[in-house]
């Protein structure tokens, strides 16, 4: 079986979804540890002006907690709102803004306690516009946390426990695999080679590795072709 282990990641990029989509299954990395100013908390949009940076504001806690346990702060009032301002203000004008707001605008006025459900309810809901309908399980669910200090040993067992045989991995993740430990375990291994697409896009020049919120407000149910660099 087919599968990708991924960190769970707020408004995912499009290279995040091909991933997905190519996939059997899709195990979300959640048992581990998570990193402060990272992917897992904020991406970018575009705007009239610039390219904007939304972050989700988290409480504070141990560096070594888990993905899983990271708090959404909502000391300064309701972030999450102010992100749905934000992307409506940049959005409104685009093509296919009419045909999914609703369902972003209904996520973002939700009061999320932990970043991991906000971030899933996103993944998710962009899943189902974009039609694809690989399983989604979660690493905490098959192991509550990892033993060994050695990372490849790790994605092997949950590899292993998962029944994933073929991991299609993030390109990032060569710099530190053990190609010889996926070998002895007979579980193929590819990297991620994403070649990023052009599409239609409001404000100026193009502008790539956005969330893909931008690619559906402006491409619509062409989305996924242009994912797949089908269009």
């Amino acid at each position: 079986m087919k599968g990708t282990i991924l960190q769970p990641t707020f408004l995912p990029w499009l290279g995040y979804f091909e991933m997905i989509h190519s996939s059997d299954i899709f195990v979300v990395f959640d048992n581990v540890q998570f990193v402060k100013k990272s992917w897992q908390q904020r991406n970018k949009i575009k705007t009239a002006n610039e390219i904007t940076t939304l972050t989700v504001p988290i409480k504070k806690t141990s560096r070594s907690t888990y993905i899983n346990n990271i708090k959404i702060s909502y000391d300064h009032g309701n972030p999450l709102e102010k992100h749905w301002s934000t992307i409506e203000f940049a959005y409104k004008k685009s093509p296919y803004f009419k045909n999914y707001s609703d369902i972003f605008e209904s996520i973002f006025k939700q009061q999320h306690s932990t970043l991991l459900d906000l971030n899933m309810n996103l993944i998710q809901n962009i899943c189902k516009i974009l039609k694809i309908n690989t399983k989604i399980v979660f690493a905490s669910h098959f192991m509550d946390h990892f033993l060994k200090n050695n990372k490849t040993e790790n994605i092997i067992e949950l590899c292993n426990s998962v029944g994933i045989d073929y991991l299609y991995d993030a390109k990032g993740a060569s710099s530190f695999i053990e190609l010889s430990k996926f070998e002895d375990n007979n579980i193929k291994i590819e990297f991620q080679e994403y070649k990023h697409p052009v599409y239609s896009q409001m404000w100026g020049n193009f502008v790539s590795h956005l969330s893909t919120l931008d690619l559906i407000f402006n491409e619509g149910e062409n989305s996924l072709d242009v994912i797949l660099n089908k269009k």
